[in-house]
């Protein structure tokens, strides 16, 4: 009798947990509160960079004495062929096109004096197009050609383009990186920018915590039945989730995160 007395005391106790628990969650939800424990898993650690997409193939019509140009046979915007007339200066020297492009810039009218050095047009090939990044020297000396890239545009965050470090070189004591990203839409232009993750390792075991629970590098968590807040160092970020470096952060916490 004794133990079935117990038994019942136990299950009741556990019925009390329950409905605390239930109730817990059920004014969660009706506060627009849920809560994410923190994982263990893997996670790719990335080099974040601004990138700006540049085309591979630019012809600038420039001269080397002053001349006048007599005639302009194309506009701004202006899509044309190899082998077409772009402008004629008074001597009868006239610059065609030595490429399949669209011109991004005519920088004089006609009957304009044009002194040496200075660039009449721009004839640009808009289907061969690349994005630039200048890195820090710390992340540069981690990236190498071959390494995987995820691009982010903007205005189209929900997509994420894949491409490849082609290169990396300096530049006036800048490092600079060439992504080739294969099949850029038609509307992406040069001067565009976007975010690039540079992949350059992986960690098969990281504590991960929910981006969505991180304010100022903090998450509040529940512990013991108690709320408090928790400072974090954070390191690499992959998806929705941000490793956790440095912070008391314990695999029971229980995250809070507010609902949109």
């Amino acid at each position: 009798m004794k133990q079935i007395k117990h038994l019942k005391l136990w299950i009741g106790i556990a019925a009390i947990i329950g409905l605390l628990v239930a109730g817990m969650l059920y004014r969660q939800q009706k506060n627009g509160v849920e809560y994410v424990s923190p994982k263990y898993g893997p996670i790719v650690e990335a080099i974040y960079g601004l990138g700006k997409v540049k085309s591979d193939k630019t012809y600038d019509v420039k001269l080397a004495i002053t001349k006048t140009i007599d005639q302009l046979y194309v506009k701004e915007g202006d899509v044309v062929t190899k082998g077409n007339k772009l402008v004629r200066l008074d001597d009868h020297l006239i610059f065609y096109a030595p490429f399949d492009g669209t011109v991004t810039l005519v920088a004089f009218n006609e009957a304009q004096s044009v002194f040496p050095q200075q660039t009449i047009l721009r004839l640009e090939d808009l289907s061969h197009k690349y994005i630039e990044v200048s890195l820090e020297q710390q992340g540069a000396l981690r990236v190498k050609p071959g390494q995987p890239v995820r691009v982010m545009f903007e205005s189209v965050r929900a997509e994420q383009l894949k491409g490849s470090v082609s290169s990396i070189f300096p530049r006036n004591e800048e490092f600079l990186t060439h992504i080739d990203v294969p099949g850029l839409a038609q509307n992406i232009l040069p001067g565009m920018t976007a975010d690039v993750a540079i992949e350059v390792g992986k960690k098969d075991r990281a504590l991960l915590v929910p981006l969505s629970g991180i304010s100022n590098g903090r998450v509040r968590v529940v512990r013991d039945g108690k709320t408090i807040v928790v400072p974090l160092k954070l390191g690499d970020i992959d998806g929705n989730w941000a490793e956790v470096t440095e912070g008391d952060l314990k695999g029971s916490d229980q995250v809070i995160i507010k609902k949109h």
